[in-house]
């Protein structure tokens, strides 16, 4: 059977991306659909912006410490320009110059809609129908948004609307203790805002990391005026006329913020996308099911990046799609087991926080034996 296309990746972030990337310079005839932007979820509203606004925080908590000596040195701090410009700047930056001649050879396919599958291996998007010897799926996913009474009508921040805004908040409530809302608390707060970080755990990133490594992370969040209040829910929300927000929490206190920030995980972009056409397998809780060499149900589609759940990062996205476009091009026995590789990460906080292989807690959960023991830095020789 004849196809359109060798290769049809199915978004454009890390994932799509890479695979696009790298199947054209091997001459295949490839074909990249993104409903939105090129980049993705990291590019145009993750680890870019984020990244760029932790530097212009981190400059500016510099520039507040040598200047708190000097009189008059709030007014100057207060004269600085917003930095969500400036973010924004440098992701149209990035976009236009670092992805440069990446895809000269793809046909790309952007902003005409979603697409959706309309056959095994056939996909249409808006009035166009094409059909892929491989089609890699790489929708990923997006901010989560819990049913909390009130915080629909709150306007509630996500990574995806943070960096659209104009002016840092005078007060922000973080709700999540994850990566993303560690480091934009310590972002906001060093740019001004009061900041106030709701868990519902004892400690922030309390299944992925050591508790040795959160102590000190926490402690320093706090030296830097951010409350973590541990071990609490929201009930509801309420906001007033003005624009306020009063939080009411399962501890009975009652809290005021001007904006929410809600990190409290990811869903996966399933919707929309026919999987039950093209025979492919999928858990609304854990992605896309895929096997050890990231192949579907349908072994004729593959799923990579957040969209199939092992691990959510950009780098791993990346290096998924590289792995997995090489297993359809090599024979059995060279093929890569992607469950073999360990994903390394890091939470670009101040203290930095990295980690590598399951956590204390993921063994448990999995019940297997194992030692431990910590060592400070300074203690190594």
């Amino acid at each position: 059977m004849a196809y359109d296309y060798d290769i049809i990746c199915i978004g454009m972030g890390p994932a799509g991306m890479a695979v696009a990337a790298m199947a054209a310079s091997m001459g295949l005839k490839v074909c990249g659909i993104e409903r939105h932007k090129i980049g993705g979820e990291c590019m145009n509203v993750g680890c870019i912006p984020s990244k760029s606004l932790l530097k212009m925080a981190q400059r500016r908590h510099t520039a507040a410490r040598l200047l708190e000596q000097i009189e008059g040195s709030e007014a100057i701090l207060a004269a600085l320009p917003s930095p969500f410009e400036r973010v924004r700047k440098h992701v149209d930056f990035i976009g236009e110059n670092k992805t440069m001649g990446m895809f000269d050879k793809v046909d790309l396919v952007v902003g005409q809609g979603a697409a959706r599958f309309t056959g095994r291996r056939q996909v249409t998007v808006g009035e166009r129908t094409i059909s892929g010897r491989r089609i890699f799926i790489c929708t990923g996913t997006r901010p989560m948004l819990p049913p909390i009474s009130g915080l629909a009508e709150a306007d509630p921040l996500t990574n995806e609307s943070m960096f659209s805004l104009n002016a840092v908040p005078p007060s922000l409530v973080v709700l999540g203790g994850g990566a993303i809302a560690v480091e934009m608390a310590q972002a906001f707060a060093r740019l001004g805002s009061a900041v106030s970080i709701i868990i519902r755990g004892e400690r922030l990133m309390r299944r992925v990391v050591a508790k040795e490594a959160t102590d000190v992370l926490e402690q320093c969040l706090e030296s830097e005026g951010i409350t973590i209040r541990r071990n609490t829910e929201v009930n509801c929300v309420e906001t007033d006329p003005e624009g306020g927000h009063r939080l009411h929490l399962s501890n009975d206190e009652v809290i005021s913020s001007s904006r929410i920030l809600v990190a409290l995980g990811r869903e996966f972009n399933l919707q929309g996308l026919g999987l039950e056409e093209a025979a492919v397998r999928y858990d609304a809780k854990g992605g896309i099911v895929v096997d050890r060499y990231l192949r579907t149900s349908n072994k004729a589609i593959l799923a990579v990046g957040d969209i199939n759940g092992f691990a959510q990062f950009s780098h791993a996205a990346m290096h998924q799609g590289m792995i997995a476009l090489m297993n359809c091009m090599l024979p059995w026995p060279m093929r890569r087991d992607y469950r073999r590789f360990v994903v390394p990460w890091t939470m670009f906080t101040q203290p930095q926080v990295s980690h590598v292989g399951p956590s204390e807690e993921q063994l448990r959960e999995r019940r297997i034996k194992f030692g431990s023991s910590a060592e400070s830095v300074g203690q190594i020789r």
